[in-house]
């Protein structure tokens, strides 16, 4: 696998400054007191108090899933091989307000500021992970963080896929990296982190298999010139920005120190006037699609060039937010009753393609809430609104929660949980203004009404809900590849029930979801989805070794899933092919020695049985038969 230059940079630094850890004074009550420990939190300075803090997973506990999409998304559907485009197989429809492209089937292969981490660390962190399987399928991944002076932290997370897959033309090569700063001054009056980070997806688009019946009946084992639609074609997605957000707590802190310099400092506030913020966020993307032989017939339309089929989208958007909470000194122990947040937010945005450019500017004011008026009720509320002269003008956002704690003991801790949320959203741009060499819209749609209740019960490894979808004004692809508003209003019913369960060395967890479609020539969904994970952990050795072996199943019913065009990069609706109705079952053992933790999984072991072949995702695009992946993950500290 050829190292690419931001790999060899992570090297090199993990050489250079590995060896050497500045001392410092740590505060109890912000790091975490085990030296040993590697916790983070997210972009959340402007308004968390205390400082939510989550442990970095070491365990064994679904290890094996070193997919990107499977780790973010349990319920899915892709093309076949690593790194190619994906959708989400349980409904889900909200979105921020202000600008927004369109819908993005390879996210999970971008660095989004909502899921950066940002460790925080006594000691120096590196990890660093490999997976390795059939069709030359390689996923590499490197970590590094550190404290390069005393209250100056720095830190890398390095991401690469590269693999060729089973059939012609499916070879992804994307790769992901970010570079974090962090600084927090000695009495943690003021805070800031930063990061750049960088995307590219590099992806093959082979259209799908030209004929179903040479894979579903096998009259080729050999899959690799089994024919597809698709030759030349290619898909380009890139992402960078840069993000910076800062914190001032306007009231100082007191501080006297014990006689004993061991003792933690005692601290008092004096004053309480809030706390001020500053955030930057600045992306750049760009989508390009390209087919030297777009004549090939797989086109229902060419509209600009019959030689060479070049489309290429640009946008870019800076963000500014400022905002006022009354959130308390950054405490990992004490939450605050109340906590407000009001803030404005500046966006500027810009799209660019073959037929010109347009340009938004956008005023957001929003506010968040979280009231704790008793210890077993809980109140959560955001909200968001657009001010500007253009068709985004009144769309908002509104969700709020509340939590009641009705069992307190930790055996049967269980909370009641009532959610709403209110979305008045305008159509994606991708939607509305669309020019390429195959596909040309100019729409006028109107804005999309989401209203969703939800009510679930959690304990500690159960979480039982449903949730209710009315939507007015849908947007979707229909069958002939062209955007569509629905001209009625559409509700989704979803049901779920997610437990965990431990029997002696026997572990136990799955999750079932029931969805159904007032109209499913709009949104087309499976009804039933499920996934179950039986495990059977055994120490050896005298603990030195721990193992965890089982196998993973996943299942949905049958549907008419929606298809791919690549040169829309889009899911559209079809009406010729059911899928589904399969189970695929994974078999893996993992083991870990130390901090170093290993995996070998029998991908797809059903394939092996019958003489037939039904295991698709998404239309034409069949899934990997049955290989074998093995995978390692290294963590270590100074």
């Amino acid at each position: 696998m050829k190292i690419p230059g931001c790999l060899f940079f992570l090297l090199l630094w993990i050489f250079l400054f590995s060896e050497n850890s500045i001392a410092q004074v740590y505060r109890e009550h912000f790091y975490p007191a085990d030296s040993g420990a590697a916790r983070y939190f997210h972009n959340r300075l402007n308004f968390e108090s205390p400082l939510q803090l989550t442990d970095f997973d070491t365990t064994l506990k679904d290890f094996q899933a070193y997919n990107w999409i499977d780790q973010r998304i349990p319920f899915n559907a892709h093309l076949g091989n690593s790194g190619l485009a994906f959708r989400n197989l349980s409904f889900s429809n909200e979105r921020e307000s202000g600008f927004y492209y369109g819908p993005d089937f390879f996210e999970a292969y971008l660095f989004h500021q909502n899921e950066i981490k940002y460790y925080l660390n006594h000691n120096p962190f590196t990890e660093l992970g490999f997976v390795t399987g059939a069709s030359k399928e390689q996923v590499f991944h490197a970590r590094h963080q550190q404290r390069v002076f005393k209250k100056l932290a720095l830190g890398v997370d390095f991401e690469h896929i590269n693999s060729l897959g089973t059939y012609q033309r499916q070879k992804s090569n994307n790769r992901r990296v970010v570079f974090k700063a962090q600084f927090f001054s000695e009495n943690l009056r003021y805070g800031l982190i930063a990061n750049y980070h960088n995307s590219k997806v590099v992806v093959q688009e082979n259209g799908g298999i030209v004929y179903d019946s040479v894979y579903e009946q096998n009259l080729e084992p050999d899959r690799s010139i089994i024919a597809v639609r698709l030759n030349s074609a290619q898909n380009v997605i890139r992402k960078s920005g840069i993000y910076l957000q800062q914190y001032y707590q306007l009231s100082g802190r007191k501080t006297e120190s014990k006689s004993d310099t061991a003792s933690i400092s005692a601290e008092r506030i004096k004053l309480r006037f809030g706390r001020l913020s500053h955030s930057l966020d600045y992306d750049r993307n760009s989508f390009a699609y390209t087919d030297p032989s777009p004549a090939s017939g797989y086109y229902r339309n060419i509209w600009i060039d019959s030689t060479a089929t070049f489309d290429s989208v640009y946008f870019e958007k800076l963000e500014n937010k400022f905002s006022w909470s009354n959130a308390d000194y950054p405490d990992r122990f004490k939450p605050q009753t109340l906590l407000l947040l009001f803030g404005l937010k500046h966006q500027l945005s810009k799209v660019k393609d073959s037929a010109g450019s347009d340009s938004f500017n956008h005023l957001l004011p929003f506010g968040e809430l979280r009231f704790n008026p008793h210890p077993l009720l809980t109140v959560e509320g955001k909200a968001s609104f657009v001010l500007s002269d253009d068709a985004y003008r009144g769309d908002f956002n509104f969700s709020g929660l509340a939590q009641l704690k009705i069992l307190r003991k930790h055996a049967f801790k269980t909370t009641l949980n009532f959610a709403l949320q209110s979305e008045n959203q305008s159509a994606p741009y991708f939607y509305q203004h669309y020019y390429s060499n195959h596909f040309i819209w100019d729409n006028d749609f109107g804005k999309t009404v989401t209203n969703k209740l939800s009510v679930f019960i959690t304990q500690e490894r159960m979480k039982l809900g449903a949730d209710i979808y009315t939507i007015s004004n849908y947007l979707f692809i229909d069958a002939d590849t062209m955007p569509a508003q629905a001209g009625s209003s559409v509700e989704i019913f979803k049901a779920y029930l997610g437990k965990e369960l431990s029997v002696g060395k026997f572990d136990f967890s799955g999750s079932v979801l029931y969805q159904k479609s007032s109209s499913s020539d709009i949104i087309r969904l499976p009804e039933w989805l499920a996934c179950l994970t039986t495990t059977f952990n055994l120490r050896l050795f005298k603990g030195a070794l721990n193992t965890r072996s089982g196998f993973d199943l996943r299942y949905n019913s049958p549907y008419y899933a929606d298809a791919w065009m690549p040169a829309i990069r889009g899911f559209y609706h079809q009406n010729e092919k059911e899928i589904g109705g399969f189970i695929q079952a994974d078999v893996f053992v993992n083991f870990k020695v130390k901090r170093t933790r290993f995996f070998f999984k029998l991908q797809n072991a059903l394939s092996l049985l019958g003489d037939s072949y039904d295991f698709y995702a998404v239309p034409h695009y069949p899934l990997q038969d049955f290989g074998l992946k093995f995978g390692l993950d290294w963590r270590f500290h100074d």
